[in-house]
Protein backbone atom coordinates (compact mmCIF):
# COMPACT_ATOMS: atom_id res chain seq x y z
CA UNK A 1 0.00 0.00 0.00
CA UNK A 2 2.91 2.43 0.59
CA UNK A 3 3.89 2.30 -3.30
CA UNK A 4 -0.09 2.94 -3.98
CA UNK A 5 -0.19 6.20 -1.79
CA UNK A 6 2.95 7.54 -3.08
CA UNK A 7 1.74 7.02 -6.13
CA UNK A 8 -1.50 8.30 -5.56
CA UNK A 9 -0.18 11.79 -5.42
CA UNK A 10 1.70 11.51 -8.32
CA UNK A 11 -0.82 10.82 -10.85
CA UNK A 12 -2.55 14.18 -10.16
CA UNK A 13 -1.31 15.72 -12.97
CA UNK A 14 -8.76 -4.44 -25.13
CA UNK A 15 -9.70 -4.77 -27.84
CA UNK A 16 -7.06 -3.08 -29.78
CA UNK A 17 -8.19 -0.79 -32.40
CA UNK A 18 -7.86 -2.69 -35.85
CA UNK A 19 -6.74 0.51 -38.30
CA UNK A 20 -5.88 0.04 -41.85
CA UNK A 21 -2.90 1.22 -43.44
CA UNK A 22 -4.13 4.07 -45.02
CA UNK A 23 -5.84 5.66 -41.26
CA UNK A 24 -2.47 4.38 -40.25
CA UNK A 25 -0.27 6.67 -42.12
CA UNK A 26 -3.06 9.90 -42.04
CA UNK A 27 -2.41 9.72 -38.05
CA UNK A 28 1.59 9.90 -37.94
CA UNK A 29 3.59 13.14 -39.64
CA UNK A 30 7.35 12.66 -40.25
CA UNK A 31 8.94 9.42 -40.22
CA UNK A 32 5.62 7.03 -40.37
CA UNK A 33 4.04 4.09 -39.41
CA UNK A 34 6.73 1.27 -38.74
CA UNK A 35 6.07 -2.33 -37.65
CA UNK A 36 6.94 -2.12 -34.10
CA UNK A 37 10.79 -4.15 -33.56
CA UNK A 38 10.40 -6.20 -30.46
CA UNK A 39 13.20 -4.22 -28.79
CA UNK A 40 11.26 -1.16 -28.84
CA UNK A 41 8.54 -2.94 -26.61
CA UNK A 42 10.82 -4.62 -24.61
CA UNK A 43 12.44 -1.22 -23.65
CA UNK A 44 9.10 0.15 -23.23
CA UNK A 45 8.63 -2.45 -21.08
CA UNK A 46 11.47 -2.22 -19.08
CA UNK A 47 11.92 1.60 -18.68
CA UNK A 48 8.31 2.52 -17.58
CA UNK A 49 8.37 0.07 -14.83
CA UNK A 50 11.32 1.86 -14.01
CA UNK A 51 9.99 5.11 -14.08
CA UNK A 52 6.85 3.79 -11.85
CA UNK A 53 6.89 -0.31 -10.29
CA UNK A 54 3.20 -0.37 -11.19
CA UNK A 55 3.15 0.53 -14.98
CA UNK A 56 4.25 -2.66 -16.03
CA UNK A 57 4.30 -3.83 -19.56
CA UNK A 58 2.12 -7.66 -20.39
CA UNK A 59 1.92 -9.78 -23.78
CA UNK A 60 -1.29 -10.28 -23.09
CA UNK A 61 -4.02 -8.90 -21.30
CA UNK A 62 -6.45 -9.90 -18.91
CA UNK A 63 -9.47 -9.26 -21.12
CA UNK A 64 -11.90 -9.54 -18.18
CA UNK A 65 -11.03 -6.16 -16.73
CA UNK A 66 -9.68 -4.18 -19.65
CA UNK A 67 -10.16 -0.80 -20.60
CA UNK A 68 -10.15 0.35 -24.37
CA UNK A 69 -10.59 3.17 -26.48
CA UNK A 70 -13.66 1.22 -28.49
CA UNK A 71 -14.63 -0.75 -25.11
CA UNK A 72 -16.79 -1.75 -24.17
CA UNK A 73 -15.83 -0.42 -20.59
CA UNK A 74 -19.21 0.59 -19.05
CA UNK A 75 -18.93 -1.68 -16.35
CA UNK A 76 -15.42 -1.17 -15.72
CA UNK A 77 -16.10 3.10 -15.55
CA UNK A 78 -18.94 2.40 -13.32
CA UNK A 79 -16.86 0.43 -10.90
CA UNK A 80 -13.91 2.76 -10.79
CA UNK A 81 -16.33 5.54 -9.90
CA UNK A 82 -18.05 4.03 -7.35
CA UNK A 83 -15.16 2.67 -5.83
CA UNK A 84 -14.35 6.80 -5.08
CA UNK A 85 -17.71 7.58 -3.98
CA UNK A 86 -18.04 4.38 -1.78
CA UNK A 87 -14.70 4.75 -0.14
CA UNK A 88 -14.23 8.66 0.13
CA UNK A 89 -17.80 9.74 0.53
CA UNK A 90 -17.04 12.68 2.21
CA UNK A 91 -14.84 13.91 -0.18
CA UNK A 92 -18.03 14.73 -2.90
CA UNK A 93 -18.74 14.74 -6.76
CA UNK A 94 -15.70 16.91 -7.18
CA UNK A 95 -13.20 14.64 -5.69
CA UNK A 96 -14.68 11.57 -7.46
CA UNK A 97 -14.50 12.48 -10.92
CA UNK A 98 -11.44 14.40 -10.31
CA UNK A 99 -9.32 10.91 -9.13
CA UNK A 100 -11.25 8.50 -11.74
CA UNK A 101 -10.11 10.70 -14.78
CA UNK A 102 -6.68 10.61 -13.36
CA UNK A 103 -6.90 7.33 -13.00
CA UNK A 104 -8.23 6.74 -16.42
CA UNK A 105 -5.53 8.98 -17.87
CA UNK A 106 -2.58 8.91 -16.11
CA UNK A 107 -0.95 5.38 -17.46
CA UNK A 108 -0.85 6.88 -21.63
CA UNK A 109 0.88 10.09 -20.74
CA UNK A 110 3.94 8.89 -18.21
CA UNK A 111 4.32 6.15 -21.69
CA UNK A 112 4.12 8.87 -24.07
CA UNK A 113 7.05 10.59 -22.10
CA UNK A 114 9.05 7.27 -22.01
CA UNK A 115 8.36 6.63 -25.87
CA UNK A 116 9.83 9.87 -26.83
CA UNK A 117 12.42 10.20 -24.42
CA UNK A 118 13.59 6.75 -24.11
CA UNK A 119 12.46 4.69 -26.36
CA UNK A 120 12.58 6.89 -29.14
CA UNK A 121 9.26 6.09 -30.88
CA UNK A 122 5.97 5.75 -30.80
CA UNK A 123 3.18 3.06 -30.66
CA UNK A 124 -0.19 4.13 -31.16
CA UNK A 125 -1.18 5.20 -27.71
CA UNK A 126 -5.12 5.55 -28.36
CA UNK A 127 -4.69 1.67 -28.80
CA UNK A 128 -3.60 1.26 -25.76
CA UNK A 129 -5.44 -1.73 -23.24
CA UNK A 130 -4.68 -0.70 -20.19
CA UNK A 131 -5.96 -2.61 -16.75
CA UNK A 132 -7.99 -1.82 -14.00
CA UNK A 133 -7.60 -4.07 -10.53
CA UNK A 134 -11.51 -3.99 -9.80
CA UNK A 135 -10.02 -1.51 -6.61
CA UNK A 136 -9.97 2.06 -8.00
CA UNK A 137 -6.61 1.72 -9.72
CA UNK A 138 -5.83 1.55 -13.40
CA UNK A 139 -2.16 -0.12 -13.67
CA UNK A 140 -0.22 -1.81 -16.08
CA UNK A 141 -1.17 -2.63 -19.98
CA UNK A 142 -0.13 -3.74 -23.22
CA UNK A 143 0.11 -3.00 -27.13
CA UNK A 144 -0.69 -5.39 -30.06
CA UNK A 145 2.43 -6.60 -31.28
CA UNK A 146 1.70 -5.57 -34.78
CA UNK A 147 0.69 -2.22 -34.03
CA UNK A 148 2.64 0.39 -36.48
CA UNK A 149 5.13 2.72 -34.27
CA UNK A 150 5.95 6.39 -35.00
CA UNK A 151 9.80 7.31 -35.31
CA UNK A 152 11.12 10.39 -36.36
CA UNK A 153 13.17 13.63 -34.26
CA UNK A 154 11.84 14.75 -30.79
CA UNK A 155 8.99 17.20 -31.71
CA UNK A 156 7.89 14.63 -34.52
CA UNK A 157 7.44 12.07 -31.81
CA UNK A 158 5.64 14.97 -29.45
CA UNK A 159 3.15 15.50 -32.36
CA UNK A 160 2.79 11.28 -32.73
CA UNK A 161 1.85 11.17 -29.04
CA UNK A 162 -0.01 14.44 -28.75
CA UNK A 163 -2.35 13.87 -31.55
CA UNK A 164 -2.64 9.74 -30.19
CA UNK A 165 -3.50 10.99 -26.69
CA UNK A 166 -6.45 13.55 -27.82
CA UNK A 167 -7.99 10.86 -29.62
CA UNK A 168 -7.74 8.43 -27.00
CA UNK A 169 -8.65 10.88 -24.18
CA UNK A 170 -11.76 12.52 -25.73
CA UNK A 171 -13.33 8.68 -26.51
CA UNK A 172 -12.76 7.89 -22.70
CA UNK A 173 -14.63 11.81 -21.95
CA UNK A 174 -17.66 10.97 -23.85
CA UNK A 175 -17.66 7.27 -22.34
CA UNK A 176 -17.40 8.29 -19.17
CA UNK A 177 -19.56 11.32 -19.53
CA UNK A 178 -22.38 8.42 -20.41
CA UNK A 179 -22.45 7.92 -16.46
CA UNK A 180 -21.50 11.35 -15.05
CA UNK A 181 -21.01 15.09 -15.51
CA UNK A 182 -17.37 15.53 -16.93
CA UNK A 183 -16.77 18.56 -18.74
CA UNK A 184 -13.94 18.57 -21.89
CA UNK A 185 -13.04 22.29 -19.93
CA UNK A 186 -12.10 20.71 -17.26
CA UNK A 187 -10.67 17.55 -18.73
CA UNK A 188 -8.29 20.02 -20.55
CA UNK A 189 -6.86 22.08 -17.50
CA UNK A 190 -6.26 18.58 -15.80
CA UNK A 191 -4.68 17.46 -18.89
CA UNK A 192 -2.24 21.08 -19.04
CA UNK A 193 -1.14 20.79 -15.57
CA UNK A 194 -0.64 16.94 -15.35
CA UNK A 195 1.65 17.14 -19.35
CA UNK A 196 3.47 19.98 -17.81
CA UNK A 197 4.12 18.27 -14.50
CA UNK A 198 5.16 15.20 -15.76
CA UNK A 199 7.54 16.90 -18.23
CA UNK A 200 9.27 18.30 -14.74
CA UNK A 201 9.29 15.06 -13.35
CA UNK A 202 10.59 13.31 -16.22
CA UNK A 203 13.47 16.16 -16.49
CA UNK A 204 13.95 16.06 -12.79
CA UNK A 205 14.83 11.95 -13.31
CA UNK A 206 16.26 12.03 -15.88
CA UNK A 207 18.38 14.96 -16.54
CA UNK A 208 20.62 13.38 -19.05
CA UNK A 209 17.76 13.01 -21.67
CA UNK A 210 15.49 16.08 -20.95
CA UNK A 211 18.19 19.10 -19.20
CA UNK A 212 17.06 21.96 -17.74
CA UNK A 213 17.85 24.02 -20.83
CA UNK A 214 15.00 22.62 -22.97
CA UNK A 215 12.23 21.92 -20.38
CA UNK A 216 10.93 25.03 -21.68
CA UNK A 217 10.85 24.47 -25.32
CA UNK A 218 9.83 21.33 -25.01
CA UNK A 219 6.61 22.19 -22.86
CA UNK A 220 5.69 24.35 -25.61
CA UNK A 221 6.02 21.27 -27.97
CA UNK A 222 3.66 18.82 -25.81
CA UNK A 223 0.98 21.86 -25.29
CA UNK A 224 1.10 22.48 -28.97
CA UNK A 225 0.91 18.73 -30.18
CA UNK A 226 -2.41 18.12 -27.21
CA UNK A 227 -3.64 21.40 -28.77
CA UNK A 228 -3.87 23.02 -25.19
CA UNK A 229 -3.66 26.85 -24.80
CA UNK A 230 0.18 28.36 -25.25
CA UNK A 231 -0.49 31.04 -21.91
CA UNK A 232 -0.16 27.19 -19.60
CA UNK A 233 3.74 28.12 -20.05
CA UNK A 234 3.63 30.55 -17.88
CA UNK A 235 2.73 27.90 -14.97
CA UNK A 236 6.58 26.44 -14.58
CA UNK A 237 9.38 29.14 -13.50
CA UNK A 238 12.97 28.61 -11.46
CA UNK A 239 13.19 29.13 -8.48
CA UNK A 240 16.37 31.08 -6.86
CA UNK A 241 18.14 27.68 -7.01
CA UNK A 242 17.60 27.89 -10.77
CA UNK A 243 15.44 24.47 -10.75
CA UNK A 244 12.15 24.21 -12.99
CA UNK A 245 8.92 24.14 -10.39
CA UNK A 246 5.11 24.38 -11.52
CA UNK A 247 2.05 26.21 -9.81
CA UNK A 248 -0.94 24.57 -10.94
CA UNK A 249 -4.07 25.74 -11.99
CA UNK A 250 -6.66 23.08 -11.40
CA UNK A 251 -6.62 20.86 -8.17
CA UNK A 252 -6.55 17.30 -7.84
CA UNK A 253 -9.64 17.69 -4.39
CA UNK A 254 -7.11 15.58 -1.97
CA UNK A 255 -8.34 18.58 0.17
CA UNK A 256 -11.40 17.07 0.00
CA UNK A 257 -10.91 13.57 1.92
CA UNK A 258 -10.72 13.09 5.67
CA UNK A 259 -7.24 11.77 5.23
CA UNK A 260 -6.50 14.82 2.50
CA UNK A 261 -4.98 18.15 2.24
CA UNK A 262 -3.75 20.27 0.11
CA UNK A 263 -0.87 19.84 -2.76
CA UNK A 264 2.34 22.27 -2.19
CA UNK A 265 1.72 23.78 -5.66
CA UNK A 266 -2.34 23.50 -5.63
CA UNK A 267 -4.11 26.77 -6.60
CA UNK A 268 -6.18 26.22 -3.66
CA UNK A 269 -3.37 26.30 -1.09
CA UNK A 270 -3.40 29.79 0.63
CA UNK A 271 -0.39 28.87 3.48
Amino acid sequence: MGGMRIHERLVDMTTVMKLDQRAENQSYPGNIGRAVRPGHLIQLFHDGERLIPIMKGVESPDTLFSITRDGPNDPLLVSLYQYWQQNYPEAGQPYWTTRSWSMLTWQPLYLAFVCVYSVQAVPPLSQIVQQYNNEGWVAGYSFSQNSKWCEGNTQKLIQCAGRELVELYEDLREQMAQHIRIRPGFTRQLLADTVLAVLLRYHNTLPERLPAEAVSQHAVWWLESLGLPAKHINTLYRDEEGQWQQMRVSCCMHYRRDDGKYCANCPKNKI
